[in-house]
């Protein structure tokens, strides 16, 4: 599905509080999707607007996952899924991002529900990726 670039003022909703997200993704039964980004990074650019963005707003993937964006070189507050305090930079490196755009998919206990998706690999599939993780999510929570 090609969906529509986003506006260049649109941005990700920044991940801040993850227990409250894990708790509307559980009601949900859908996974959330975590973007770690960092600002200075042109990649992640492209993969914000050209990609997430757009599935943030389309209504058809807003109602099978949430996103999320955690800047991995800023020491932003954060609750984790736990609800444990920490920052967007020791979110990063407790899931081990060394390299940005990394795409996580988790489900609403903070656990990984396939394998991430690092870099922005081929740009003509990137949007294909991003879906077909998602879905894969979307398969593992509604199996349990």
């Amino acid at each position: 599905m090609l969906l529509a670039a986003a506006p260049a003022t649109a941005q990700l909703r920044t991940a801040d509080d993850l227990a409250q997200v894990a708790a509307e993704a559980r009601a949900k039964r859908i996974p959330v999707l975590i973007a770690f980004m960092q600002q200075s990074c042109p990649y992640c650019a492209v993969a914000r607007r050209d990609h997430l963005l757009p599935l943030q707003s389309d209504p058809q993937w807003r109602n099978r996952v949430l996103i999320r964006e955690v800047d991995v070189d800023r020491n932003t507050p954060l609750r984790d899924f736990s609800g444990a305090s920490t920052t967007h930079r020791a979110f990063a490196r407790l899931h081990e991002v060394q390299k940005v755009p990394t795409l996580i998919v988790f489900d609403a206990d903070g656990k990984s529900v396939g394998s991430p998706l690092v870099g922005l690999l081929t740009q003509d599939f990137y949007q294909l990726y991003i879906e077909q993780a998602i879905e894969g999510g979307l398969n593992k929570l509604r199996s349990r």
